[in-house]
């Protein structure tokens, strides 16, 4: 494979993608290969449920949504030759944003329920999520006492809400941020409550009405955040010298990964936003003379935040960094990387720090849920079983084409690099593959990953396609059209 942008190769990569990926979407809707849905029921390992008899709706407005998708797929070829290509491509990634998040909501049709009704008893969930279960509790009224008592109630919470119990503070904050708004806003819960057809008698406390408005609000938030990731997954594919036709290209094939369409709504949908941007800061802060120290504390803002999030986000934060310097060109552009991650890491680690201002503990908190989360999920369950399981699940919900693609490129940029040729893509491309090949061999997320993973969906989609002008028209055409199979297959059929 002398050149990963020769036509030729990409399309002799793709023919191979396509024939492995369509057999196993044939298999979904029969569940000819149950292993492909996981090794076994949660407790204590996990698989995703199958759904036989099917969506509960028909998925039209979901499929309103991909073809629109595929439409700006097709036009996206008049963005390299038309007057205006920058204002061209900004439409492009604006409509993967608009879409995306559409398609979101749409996808809700396959359960029994309302698509905004799902979101809300979805967020309410003590199974699904329990951050909003603590945000209406006694215990988060004030903020402040809530996080000075955090990191000694999370033992207590272990069993009743193990999300919180096993998260920093920030997605219980959040909500209770979502229901003081509510609460100081009748217009905004009224408005939102007669959109998902709440009524009054529905609401008693604690679920009282700007409580349950909070619900909706905090989880149409978190998928419009996730959908916005398009914007600096756009912006890293230029970075990395991808053509802005392309990485237009891979903002719309984000809107249609299964996974950020399908885990609505998470926590994890919304971390792809600050560790995209983090990462695309950074690189961008080593390839220009000035604004390097604004790029690297915003970049270091934004992780913190992703911090206060996700213990785990700590883990795609550092894979997106060290990518970004692989990917720094030359000398110069190495030094302003270096400074850039270790100023980034500054701002990073004091906003982290911040609440600690008003009594938070967050290294004690930190330890506690990251042992609350080993005693639950990761000791009971196979370190050997998830390692190979982990990999095909990640795969499944990147999207299968995706993920071939991206396997048998590194294999030829493998060769490449050996052979003496490395650039920015090459590097950036090694560097996210054996990021994540240490974080599967680590063992410490078993299950789930299909979810739990979106954050790192961003980096290792431009590191699968991203090339120069690729990926081009036609290529992204056959990626979307499979992608799109892939999730409305696996969420008509797979309890998701």
């Amino acid at each position: 494979m002398p050149s990963l942008e020769a036509n030729g190769d990409r399309a002799r990569i793709l023919g191979i993608a396509a024939l492995i990926s369509l057999p196993v979407l044939a298999s979904i809707p029969f569940d000819l290969a149950p292993l492909v849905r996981g090794p076994a029921p949660y407790p204590p390992e996990w698989r995703w449920a199958f759904r036989p008899e099917g969506p509960a709706q028909p998925l039209l407005a979901a499929g309103g949504c991909l073809f629109g998708l595929l439409a700006l797929l097709w036009v996206s070829g008049r963005a390299g030759t038309g007057r205006h290509p920058i204002a061209i491509s900004r439409a492009l990634v604006a409509g993967a944003v608009v879409l995306g998040f559409g398609l979101q909501i749409a996808l809700l049709a396959r359960e029994p329920g309302r698509p905004l009704r799902t979101m809300l008893s979805r967020t309410r969930s003590r199974s699904y999520s329990s951050y909003h279960a603590v945000a209406i509790s006694p215990e988060a009224r004030d903020p402040r006492t809530f996080l000075r008592h955090h990191a000694d109630r999370l033992r207590g919470q272990a069993r009743s809400a193990k999300h919180a119990a096993t998260h920093p503070p920030g997605p219980v904050l959040f909500y209770r941020a979502m229901l003081a708004l509510c609460e100081g806003s009748p217009k905004v819960t009224d408005g939102l409550l007669a959109t998902a057809g709440v009524r009054d008698r529905e609401s008693r406390p604690p679920a009282t009405r700007p409580a349950r408005a909070a619900a909706l609000l905090g989880a149409l938030l978190l998928g419009l955040l996730g959908s916005l990731a398009a914007w600096p997954i756009a912006h890293l594919g230029t970075a990395l010298g991808v053509a802005r036709p392309a990485a237009a290209r891979l903002a719309l094939l984000w809107a249609m990964l299964p996974g950020p369409a399908l885990q609505t709504p998470q926590l994890d949908q919304a971390l792809a936003l600050p560790v995209a941007g983090a990462t695309t800061l950074l690189l961008a802060a080593s390839q220009r003379r000035e604004g390097v120290a604004w790029r690297a504390v915003l970049a270091g803002v934004l992780g913190g935040m992703a911090l206060f999030t996700s213990y785990g986000a700590a883990a795609f934060l550092a894979i997106g960094g060290l990518a970004a310097l692989a990917a720094a060109d030359g000398a110069t552009s190495l030094r302003r990387a270096l400074a850039g991650v270790a100023a980034g890491s500054v701002a990073g680690l004091t906003s982290f720090g911040v609440p600690a201002l008003f009594g938070h503990h967050p290294v004690r908190a930190m330890l506690t849920a990251l042992s609350i989360h080993r005693e639950i999920y990761t000791t009971p369950r196979s370190y050997a079983l998830w390692l190979l399981f982990n990999p095909l699940d990640f795969a499944l919900f990147l999207g299968l084409p995706v993920a071939v693609t991206g396997l048998l490129v590194l294999a030829g940029t493998a060769r490449h690099v050996a052979d003496g040729g490395a650039t920015p893509i090459t590097r950036f491309r090694l560097v996210t593959f054996a990021g994540m090949a240490a974080l599967l061999a680590l063992g410490v997320t078993r299950g789930e990953v299909g979810r739990l993973w979106i954050p790192l969906m961003p980096l290792v989609l431009v590191a699968s396609l991203a090339a120069g002008n690729a990926p081009g028209r036609r290529e992204s055409l056959v990626h979307a059209t499979l992608l799109a199979a892939f999730t409305l297959a696996m969420g008509s059929y797979w309890v998701i």
